[in-house]
């Protein structure tokens, strides 16, 4: 039976916990570290994946006043499925106060592949989210990738922010003016739980509640990413950036994010012992991962 992958983290007494972690069937949760009320979380891959019959699922629950960076180190590659499906679905839930900030690494659609891909996420009042996804189809020898059901529902305060289906199942319809075109590639960053007061360039679009998207297509991955780059970095810095300059930097641009404060560098620490390691009560163990059914 698959295990879904689960990670719950809260603040108690001041300070951002890991309150729960379940190793998942194809992914594993690695706490990066704690400062205060941020964390970092790695998904790290377990299992060869996606293949025929597969169903990795995500549970993510960021409590009340954290600050939350997920970072994926390698991307996600779903495999010619022999006639068969694959199917991949994250479900996010952002507590009141609440920051999330999770640059998704690309998920590339092989040619044979069949998936079916769902992302939910649940937003509480004050709460924010800035999500980036980029889908590749084909690998660089492919000419394209096979079907894909892309579906995307946001709730903010209970109520629906964004309702997407992309439904790229059909190559020839994929190619349509209008869709992807000579594409391959798109990438996607979503901002949810604020709205910006105005667009910049052709790639963004406001929500007409407290969100907004930049999508780009492309032949490339990585020019597509480059395309809606500023989009997350401004909207980072503007409404996802964590209060506190100790607190983890997004790793969703190679470059340097700029302060929101004052430009001066913080002054180097006293020489000190080298430092331990994270405190257990902090973190606690997974559970061990199990051979898959």
């Amino acid at each position: 039976m698959t295990r879904p992958t689960r990670a719950r983290v809260h603040l108690v007494d001041g300070r951002a916990r890991f309150t729960d972690l379940g190793v998942g069937t194809y992914l594993r949760p690695r706490p990066m570290d704690v400062d205060g009320a941020s964390a970092r979380l790695a998904l790290v891959g377990t299992y060869a994946t996606l293949l025929a019959g597969d169903d990795l699922r995500i549970d993510l629950e960021v409590g009340p006043g954290v600050y939350l960076e997920v970072i994926e180190p390698s991307g996600t590659v779903a495999y010619h499925v022999q006639g068969g499906v694959a199917h991949w679905r994250a479900d996010v839930t952002v507590g009141p106060g609440a920051r999330l900030v999770w640059p998704a690494s690309p998920f590339v659609i092989t040619a044979g592949a069949n998936l079916v891909r769902h992302t939910h996420v649940e937003l509480a009042a004050g709460a924010r989210a800035l999500l980036r996804e980029t889908l590749m189809f084909g690998r660089t020898y492919e000419a394209t990738g096979g079907p894909l059901r892309s579906t995307t529902h946001v709730n903010h305060d209970g109520h629906a922010l964004l309702v997407e289906d992309l439904d790229l199942r059909a190559a020839p319809d994929r190619e349509l003016p209008g869709i992807m075109g000579p594409n391959r590639a798109m990438a996607s960053v979503l901002l949810l739980g604020s709205r910006p007061d105005r667009v910049t360039g052709g790639h963004e679009t406001r929500f007409a509640g407290p969100g907004a998207m930049a999508r780009a297509l492309a032949p490339h991955a990585h020019t597509a990413e480059e395309s809606v780059a500023g989009s997350w970095d401004r909207w980072h810095e503007e409404f996802l950036a964590p209060e506190s300059p100790a607190s983890p930097r997004s790793s969703g641009s190679s470059e340097p994010s700029a302060s929101s404060g004052s430009s001066a560098s913080p002054a180097p620490s006293e020489p000190s012992e080298p430092s331990e390691p994270s405190e257990p009560s902090l973190i606690p163990d997974p559970a061990p991962a199990l051979a898959a059914d």
